[in-house]
């Protein structure tokens, strides 16, 4: 199989940045987590969605998305599969968020890989750099969930 692990937020804003902070942290340990699995692994960290990422989620079998979420408690991590939007493929919106671009990798490049997003929870966008403590808390549990979601797909319980 082949993963794709995106990490997205803005590493500018606080909390926003848990997704490439997950992601940098993955990558620390994927040979661990992973085993022999960790060769056929991808990670992209990046401050928002672009459609550019569509062809990448193509070429995945199994695709992880990490992003911070304001309906979220501090340092809550949840879970949710995406499927593919059929109105951004009939609109060709602008909107880039996993479901559109989703939907682009199953139109434009005709595969539509497994995709999950792992959201956390947070409590500062303020200008900054840095995790506050609840949501820093969060990554281990973080890591292991999309750890979880590549081997088994899905999220490890308890």
């Amino acid at each position: 199989m082949k993963y794709l692990l995106i990490g997205y937020g803005n590493t500018l804003r606080s909390d926003d940045g848990i997704g490439p902070a997950v992601a940098e942290q993955f990558r620390a340990e994927a040979e661990t987590l992973m085993g022999g699995e960790a060769g056929s692994l991808r990670i992209v960290a990046l401050p928002q969605l672009v459609p550019e990422l569509a062809e990448l989620i193509a070429e995945a079998d199994r695709v992880v998305l990490v992003d911070a979420s304001q309906g979220l408690a501090p340092g809550e991590v949840s879970t949710r599969r995406v499927e593919p939007s059929p109105e951004a493929v009939e609109t060709r919106i602008h909107a880039y968020d996993p479901a559109t671009l989703a939907a682009w990798a199953a139109d434009l490049y005709d595969n539509a890989p497994e995709i999950h997003v792992v959201a956390v929870g947070t409590q500062d966008f303020g200008f900054g750099q840095g995790l506050t403590p609840e949501v820093a808390e969060a990554v281990p549990e973080a890591v292991r969930t999309v750890a979880g979601l590549f081997l088994e797909g899905q999220p490890p319980q308890g």
